[in-house]
């Protein structure tokens, strides 16, 4: 999946599937923000790049999902993402997370309507009882936010140093100091902008 604004390709740093679609604004905070979803064909291509869909099952929902449905599930993927931005960050104590709360288990409910328990390889798991439900990309994000806020994981998020970026990411650094989402990325422009800081002072 390509960036509209720099060709670039989307970069999957952030160590979870559902961290990955917090991580669909770029930048989350500051001037010339890019949407990587905006729309539900935009979500339909993200689920392939990120591999929770096969080709034959992203074409399905594009064919089967109606105008009104498409733009059902395009607005649940929005708010979902953003209320696990909201729970995922650092310092949740410090904000109300009641209505991110909300938005998430009512996710989980409306998809729970169309799971059943089931064998995968070796352990047992809600799957969806149709294979061509469009909103089975949405559970695929719920069940991942799931089962991070269920790992010792969950301690491990952080949020991006960088200026405005915000990004979101898992710090498995053996030192756990990791500062930035991409040491090429952001990391790069700190150290730039301290150079530039620096010769700033010294002229």
């Amino acid at each position: 999946m390509q960036s509209a604004v720099t060709g670039r390709a989307l970069p999957i740093l952030g160590g979870a599937l559902c961290v990955d679609f917090v991580n669909t604004v770029d930048p989350r905070f500051g001037p010339n923000q890019e949407e990587f979803l905006p729309d539900f064909r935009a979500l339909v291509e993200w689920s392939r790049y990120v591999g929770i869909t096969t080709a034959k099952e992203a074409d399905g929902y594009l064919a089967t999902a109606s105008s009104g449905a498409a733009a059902e599930i395009h607005q649940r993927g929005h708010a979902l993402r953003e209320a696990l931005f909201d729970l995922f960050r650092p310092h949740r104590e410090d904000r109300d997370l009641r209505p991110s709360l909300v938005v998430l288990s009512n996710e989980f409910q409306l998809a729970a309507n169309e799971l059943e328990l089931g064998w995968a390889p070796e352990e047992l798991q809600l799957i969806p009882t149709a294979d061509d439900q469009p909103a089975n990309l949405l559970w695929a994000i719920t069940r991942s936010a799931l089962d991070l806020f269920a790992s010792p994981n969950l301690r491990l998020v952080r949020e991006c140093e960088g200026a405005d970026c915000g990004w979101l990411f898992l710090d498995t650094s053996k030192a756990h100091r990791r500062r930035w989402c991409s040491m090429a990325i952001c990391g790069n422009r700190a150290k730039a902008r301290r150079h530039r800081e620096r010769a700033r002072r010294r002229a």
